[in-house]
């Protein structure tokens, strides 16, 4: 049955606050990120968009392959060629916003239909590496980096913050398994959920 209470988080029931897996201190902080909106956008004309994006927002859109910018009230993931994830606060009328913005693009606000999960912490690199077949040494995986991939068997798009710190997004419907995966690989360094 579909869930027509999306405000609710999907992982309502397996959520619970608190610390867990190995004694002493956590390897890691496992935290839902809400409140902000994902937007999807896409374009075949990149550099129209790039300069009223830049102009309106104060991002400059990345073109290269798996690159993050931050501006003034986003953070822009290049997740392929014309084709961004953008994460922002939410303000009224902020797709129509975007697409004023941007005339020759299309801009889909997925928010209710995705999750974003927050790991943090020295551990947070071992422990997507468990699940995920990127190479995520920082040499390969800098802060400023995102890719579409897996983890588990779950496809996320992942985005490095900082040095131990990721946000992991995926759709709704997923969100439980995402959950369930994380909270097990993360086990032998104990984390704490937040």
């Amino acid at each position: 049955m579909v869930d027509l209470n999306l405000s609710r988080s999907a992982l309502d029931g397996v959520f619970t606050q608190g610390a867990f897996g190995a004694a002493g201190d956590p390897g890691v902080t496992l935290s839902e990120r809400r409140g902000g909106a994902l937007l999807d956008l896409s374009t075949g004309d990149i550099d129209a968009t790039r300069r009223a994006i830049a102009t309106q927002f104060g991002v400059d859109l990345p073109t290269k392959s798996g690159r993050t910018a931050t501006g003034d009230a986003c953070r822009a993931l290049w997740t392929g060629p014309g084709h961004w994830l953008i994460k922002t606060a939410p303000k009224p009328n902020l797709e129509r916003a975007w697409a004023d913005a941007a005339r020759n693009s299309a801009v889909n606000d997925v928010t209710h239909g995705r999750i974003v999960l927050r790991i943090k912490g020295p551990s947070a690199r071992d422990i997507l590496a468990k699940g995920c077949p990127l190479d995520l040494h920082p040499t390969a995986f800098p802060t400023g980096a995102c890719a579409q991939s897996l983890i588990g068997k779950v496809n996320v798009t992942i985005d490095c913050l900082d040095a131990d710190e990721f946000d992991i997004t995926t759709g709704r419907a997923y969100a439980k398994s995402l959950w369930a995966w994380m909270t097990g690989a993360a086990a032998e360094y104990g984390y704490r959920v937040e």
